[in-house]
This record gives structure tokens, C-alpha cells and sequence, in this order.
């Protein structure tokens, strides 16, 4: 997996915006993205002539309690795990959290 950070082109009531988010990739054209309450695991399905994101669909969204455990979650010390090992590291702070 990588560590990457993406710009994705945001609708806000009409206006346009370009909105910068690290991500980790962790299948072809699919990564995680972070906001505050969890992640979003996404697959990219158009980008324009700049890398920008112009079209994503959201797979699925995992939020995390208590919110605390999102500032132990780093994308760069995850980028070495497998998908599986991450979620199981998520699973065991989220333990310790209860």
C-alpha cells in the first residue's frame, strides 16, 4: 500500500472546489480517505488531464468510537500492513478504547 495525497474536485451549492485528502491506497484505483468521525474506503472512477478526482464512488464508510481513535490512526505507519492486518490493529484499538 501507498501513502498518497489526492485532490478531488467538490460541488459546494454550485460553487467548485478543489478539497486535498490523504490516502492510502490499498487496491487499483480504490484508498481510504480520512474525515473526523472515520474513513471512507473509495474507488476512483475519473480523474482529468491534472490527477484531479472528478468522479469517486464511496464504498462504504467506517466510523470509529469513540472518536479519540482516530488520532492513533496513522496512514503512513499502515502502508506496510496488509488489508487485513490494518483492520485487525483498528479492531484491537478499538478494544481498548471500549
Amino acid at each position: 500500500m501507498e501513502v498518497v495525497t489526492l485532490k478531488y474536485w467538490y460541488d459546494f451549492d454550485g460553487e467548485l472546489e478543489i478539497v486535498e485528502k490523504q490516502a492510502l491506497v490499498i487496491a487499483p484505483n480504490t484508498v481510504v480517505t480520512a474525515n473526523g468521525e472515520g474513513w471512507h474506503i473509495e474507488v476512483i472512477e475519473e480523474k482529468d488531464a491534472d490527477g484531479i478526482v472528478l468522479n469517486w464512488r464511496t464504498v462504504t464508510n467506517i466510523t470509529f468510537y469513540p472518536e479519540e481513535i482516530m488520532a492513533e490512526i496513522d496512514f503512513e505507519a499502515l502502508k506496510d500492513l496488509s488489508v487485513a492486518e490494518m483492520f485487525r490493529r483498528f479492531a484491537a484499538i478499538s478494544i481498548k478504547k471500549a
